[in-house]
């Protein structure tokens, strides 16, 4: 209800920028069944990433630190994830990197691209705020409940502005052992009074038990796969089983809070090998 006063002052006040889709790496978007489906399920995929541009990414990927569960102290080399497993006591479930955009010039891209932001605008209801970035490796590794939790691999939604919206692209080929998303649709609109008030973790037994296994959406799809997604949607990432996943998060809002970003002083990251 709040979201919805809220977009009706906005929408009576607000200037719209038009954005230039024609300069877009992204081809053949209908935005207008993006916006619809958005609405309805709370996310909508098949926005897809041009192979040069994931070529871009994966070779940064590669020649740049990554940091162990978003530890600043915890840097490597995703090729010697091993040896670090191997020192380090916890599990590495994830690894992200800082400043992306400011050193992959082709996320720096992809964050003003003009048909996100057309999307992110007409779903939001304002111009929007680019808030951030995310690129992130989750591993195939053994890990507790309380692990998968700390890892964002048990449902959940976030809270990050009264109204947010985030694209999702992966960058390998994700199936059903390689750790795809799973969002519960419709439930950014539609939740048990209970969920709105508990804003925490929750097995898969209850938000089936709450929502129905029809509402449950998993996405596979090879690298380059996109998708948009409202994620005060129940969420998760499956754990990998097999393979490795590189995944790269775009967000926008209408207000930054200054707590979605992946920036970082360069002199806080430290290699741990």
């Amino acid at each position: 209800m709040t979201r919805r006063i809220m977009s009706f002052f906005i929408e009576k006040s607000t200037k719209f920028h038009c954005y230039d889709t024609a300069k877009s790496l992204f081809k053949n978007i209908d935005i207008d069944n993006v916006i619809d489906t958005l609405k309805k399920d709370g996310i909508s995929s098949g926005i897809i990433l041009p192979e040069d541009v994931v070529q871009d990414i994966l070779d940064f990927a590669f020649s740049t630190r990554c940091y162990g569960n978003g530890q600043p102290s915890l840097g490597f080399y995703v090729h010697e994830k091993e040896q670090v497993q191997a020192k380090h006591k916890n599990p590495l479930l994830t690894a992200v990197y800082f400043n992306a955009a400011l050193n992959c010039p082709a996320i720096s891209r992809i964050e003003r691209d003009p048909y996100l932001l057309e999307i992110a605008k007409k779903y939001l209801g304002k111009n929007p705020i680019h808030l951030g970035n995310r690129l992130w490796w989750s591993f195939v590794t053994e890990a507790t409940e309380s692990d998968r939790s700390q890892a964002a691999q048990m449902f959940h939604y976030d809270l990050d502005d009264y109204r947010f919206l985030k694209f999702f692209f992966y960058l390998t080929d994700v199936d059903l052992a390689n750790g795809p998303h799973v969002c519960v649709r419709g439930t950014h609109e539609r939740k048990k009074f209970l969920h709105w008030l508990l804003l925490k973790r929750y097995p898969d037994k209850e938000i089936i038990s709450s929502y129905g296994s029809e509402s449950i959406v998993t996405l596979c799809g090879n690298a380059g796969f996109g998708f948009a997604e409202d994620t005060l949607c129940f969420h998760k990432g499956y754990p990998p089983t097999i393979k490795d996943r590189l995944i790269l998060q775009i967000q926008f809002a209408l207000n930054d809070y200054g707590l979605q970003n992946d920036k970082i002083d360069t002199s806080l990251l430290k290699p741990i090998i």
